[in-house]
């Protein structure tokens, strides 16, 4: 079984956090303004948790989807020394799916505890005051780790050069790797990180887009529009011998406010509606694709930054 869209959601986060990070403390680049830094740097680590609202099937098959979230992340330096750093991680995110009874759907009135697990492992290079790489490594499993198999395990990698073109904006080109459930794809990926001043940043990562202003070095509002959803292969609910796969995707807009509460500590509350989203279901005699109409979504927890 393959994946039909997930691989984007896992593209538009590799950029997001690879061409944040070129703009955060790990390149480095704090040290060398004068000026007063506003925007804050790169989350290490963070918790949170989201909270869905119910998303109605927009076909004839009636129900709906109502949906959980959680997730913690962790980075820690392996080496770090003058122009080259290591980060190596875990992450782990829990899902629960609740579908409605009486759909027409094969899973109308099942729940699911979904699960994945990421191992990244990070890698920067500072060639000179333009030229910047950050290399990605990214084993994982998506399961919901009632038979776990070679088919839960997923491998992404992303490949990235930071440009400064000049004072106010950089950009960056590379390519990006995955390997689903035995599928390979090698895209391209570029994005544009614009910095008009101290306070201000627009990030063009495709398929992300975000915009921050930083009244002050304690806060911080944003507005953002980003590819979400994940992929999960997982046990047939019906007892059946072989594993499906369970997709998901969305396009979440919203607005956030981040605070810092103490030293490195910051909280942050996220908000919005998430749009065009996804249900798909494939293997062990299934075929099913549904999508769902708008539904609103609010998310919140703390992040470590440095």
């Amino acid at each position: 079984m393959k994946h039909a869209f997930p691989w984007t959601s896992r593209l538009a986060t590799a950029l997001a956090v690879g061409l944040i990070s070129f703009h955060g403390s790990l390149s480095g680049e704090e040290e060398e303004r004068t000026e007063e830094v506003f925007i804050p740097n790169y989350a290490v680590a963070s918790s949170y948790f989201t909270w869905n609202a119910d998303a109605d099937f927009s076909g004839n098959s009636g129900g709906s989807v109502g949906q959980e979230e959680a997730g913690i992340v962790a980075n820690v330096p392996v080496l770090m020394r003058d122009g080259l750093r290591l980060t190596a991680g875990v992450q782990y995110r829990w899902n629960r799916l609740d579908f409605s009874s009486g759909v027409a759907d094969p899973l109308g009135g099942r729940s699911f505890d979904l699960h994945r697990v990421d191992i990244p492992i990070n890698a920067w290079a500072d060639f000179n005051d333009r030229w910047k790489l950050w290399v990605r490594l990214q084993p994982g499993w998506y399961s919901d780790f009632e038979n776990v198999g070679s088919d839960d395990f997923i491998l992404t990698s992303l490949a990235l050069l930071s440009y400064r073109w000049n004072d106010w904006m950089k950009v960056a080109f590379g390519g990006f790797y995955s390997r689903d459930l035995g599928e390979e794809k090698l895209l391209p990926a570029v994005g544009f990180i614009i910095e008009p001043d101290p306070q201000w940043y627009l990030a063009l990562t495709f398929p992300r887009v975000e915009m921050a202003y930083a009244p002050t070095p304690d806060w911080l509002l944003s507005g953002r529009a980003v590819l979400g959803g994940a992929g999960w292969n997982i046990s047939d609910p019906n007892g059946g011998g072989e594993d499906i796969d369970l997709n998901y995707q969305s396009i979440r807009v919203g607005v956030g406010i981040d605070h810092r509460i103490s030293g490195p500590w910051w909280a942050y509350l996220d908000a919005g509606v998430q749009v065009g989203q996804e249900i798909e279901i494939e293997g062990g005699g299934y075929r099913f694709s549904e999508e769902l109409d708008p539904s609103a979504f609010i998310s919140g927890g703390v992040k470590m930054r440095f």
